[in-house]
């Protein structure tokens, strides 16, 4: 009678705490599971988060970063805990940052003291760069995107697991440049000559979000102002919002400012060219395209496959060159989903390989033409 008696209440108590909540913490390059101080630190954030929402918490550790966004994508997530560029990516998914490190962090690349290049076009210079999926990795590659580079203006890049050895490389005379942390640069010219080409903005190291969807308003608030006063992790904390992560999103993501055999335009210009009838194309995909479009955009959807890079291999995408002017001194507009939507560029990239003389790439895209107050069209044509 006594078990029975209880059965509710356990019952009750269940519901009470609701279903497990699962953290997503995705390691920093230096950190291992192999560490027992590791684990110990990340079992003390989880429970600081179980008293802070009143749920129970799972959590699972992720070494590259892509594998965590894809999780969140697939909604097998609620919180996640990790470097700036994977906040910045699942914001797209339902997912609020509420909390950043103070620490902040910028990379930079680093010249050996005998290289007197520059990150330039046919620089012949090898490069060592840290993870590919790290966020020095990632800042890396966005400003060799921005800068309009390919794989090819390099004798080579390398990336390596560990984030030391980048530096060590270009020590042994291995690199002519390498990619650092901007503390690490400073202390690596002064130690050993050299000088630091380029340093990009700082953003913060490390952040939490969570899934808006499985955990409310309070319960944000709750856990924000929990482990702001302390955490497991020993890590200063602040509130965050998506605004704190934009720049970091448009730089892992951004597109080149630059584009051989194109005219780059804004949102006035491309105004002034549709007006003239000249054929806009909208090269996103089907549900973007319904939502809202430039007035009379043309619907020729680019799948893209290919790496977010200027060297990029068309084969591995497809796009309906058939379907644009056929008299390739015709002028034509391209656009997609701003400057990071790589779709636009591609496009207008294989159009120019293919002949077409007068290709003018609207490089803001459909973000740019919104907030310019511009007229939008939607729905299915």
């Amino acid at each position: 009678m006594l078990r029975l008696a209880i059965l509710p209440l356990l019952l009750a108590s269940a519901l009470v705490q609701g279903a497990p909540l699962t953290l997503g913490v995705v390691l920093d390059q230096n950190e291992s599971l192999t560490d027992a101080n590791t684990t110990q630190r990340y079992r003390a954030f989880a429970g600081e988060i179980e008293q802070a929402v009143g749920q129970p918490v799972r959590m699972q550790y992720y070494k590259r970063g892509f594998t965590a966004i894809k999780r969140a994508k697939e909604g097998s997530l609620d919180i996640i805990f990790g470097p700036a560029q994977v906040i910045a990516n699942i914001g797209k998914f339902k997912f609020e940052p509420i909390l950043k490190s103070n620490e902040m962090i910028a990379a930079s690349f680093v010249a050996g003291p005998d290289y007197r290049g520059t990150l330039a076009p046919k620089s012949g210079a090898k490069l060592g760069v840290p993870d590919y999926e790290s966020l020095m990795g990632g800042m890396a590659r966005s400003e060799i995107n921005s800068r309009g580079l390919a794989k090819s203006d390099f004798a080579e890049i390398k990336f390596h697991r560990m984030a030391e050895a980048p530096l060590f490389g270009l020590k042994l005379g291995r690199y002519d440049l390498a990619v650092a942390s901007a503390e690490e640069a400073k202390a690596w010219t002064a130690a050993n000559g050299g000088r630091i080409v380029f340093t990009s903005k700082a953003v913060p190291l490390r952040a939490l979000s969570v899934q808006t969807e499985t955990i409310p308003a309070g319960a944000q608030q709750k856990l924000a102002a929990s482990l702001q006063k302390s955490n497991g992790l020993n890590l200063a904390l602040s509130t965050a919002s998506k605004a704190d992560f934009k720049s970091i999103g448009s730089m892992l993501n951004t597109t080149p400012t630059t584009l051989p055999g194109a005219k780059i335009i804004g949102a006035g210009e491309a105004q002034d060219l549709i007006a003239r009838g000249i054929p806009v194309y909208d090269v996103r995909d089907e549900e973007a395209y319904s939502q809202g479009r430039v007035p009379g955009a043309h619907f020729v959807p680019y799948k893209e496959s290919s790496a977010k890079e200027v060297g990029f291999d068309p084969s591995e995408d497809q796009f309906a060159l058939n379907k644009l002017p056929k008299d390739k001194n015709a002028p034509l507009v391209m656009y997609c989903d701003g400057t990071i939507c790589w779709k636009s560029y591609k496009s207008a990239t294989l159009a120019i390989n293919a002949g077409w003389k007068n290709v003018y790439w609207f490089r803001g895209g459909f973000p740019e033409w919104k907030e310019a107050g511009l007229t939008v069209e939607s729905g299915n044509k």
